[in-house]
């Protein structure tokens, strides 16, 4: 498969790099909370991130202000496979998830047009996924299209861990709006599909996840 990377995709990237090291600072960051339940629970786990005070924060951006919401995060603990895990957020941007490889979970790179449990590709977003979501019950071909191209467009992952973007687009049919962008502990509903916000999405949080040396 040969991707095509257009100067100004690659310029986006360069930019995204080149302002996380100077506009990351926490206190600019919104606090959120470290919260779990029955099924996820927080004993014997902690944020990721925390600012100067030690209150939880989401991950980094590329510049300010943030692209998305700032969702809760519940902890990043691996489960058995086949284990059921309660999100408190829908869609999920943290939590509990499985550990079974790159491949199944954390699941494939790439646009997938059958839903998987979030289980598995939660471990994507701790990995430093862009998750984007749709959820079209009469059809969204020319938008699975779009968003198709757009993927196959992007250079590879600007930390250089390897050599693709690391990016899932996949169904979700749980979703009270048509289109969403996920990363680690950020959200950002897309009710009118746009393709500009979701690389505006993708640009401002692309290399800050927890874990984003893994595949």
């Amino acid at each position: 498969m040969i991707r095509i990377w257009t100067p100004l995709v690659l310029t986006i990237a360069v930019l995204a790099t080149a302002c996380g090291s100077s506009a990351n600072a926490n206190s600019q960051l919104p606090v959120i909370q470290f919260v779990g339940n029955s099924t996820c629970p927080t004993q014997n786990a902690t944020p990721y991130f925390t600012n100067d005070a030690g209150n939880p924060i989401p991950p980094g951006v590329n510049s300010f202000p943030p692209v998305g919401e700032a969702i809760n995060e519940m902890p990043h603990t691996h489960v058995q496979q086949g284990a059921q895990v309660t999100y408190n957020h829908t869609p999920p941007t943290s939590g509990c998830h499985y550990n079974l490889g790159y491949g199944i979970a954390p699941i494939q790179a790439g646009a997938y047009n059958a839903v998987i449990q979030p289980q598995y590709w939660v471990h994507n977003l701790e990995h430093g996924y862009v998750v984007v979501l749709y959820n079209c019950p009469t059809g969204c071909a020319q938008q699975f299209t779009q968003l198709r191209q757009w993927y196959h467009g992007l250079p590879p992952d600007p930390a250089g861990a390897v050599a693709y973007a690391k990016v899932i687009i996949i169904p979700y049919t749980q979703m009270s709006v048509p289109f969403a962008a996920l990363y680690w502990d950020w959200y950002d509903p897309i009710p009118v599909f746009s393709i500009s916000e979701v690389q505006r999405f993708y640009a401002n949080h692309v290399g800050h996840a927890p874990e984003s040396a893994g595949p």
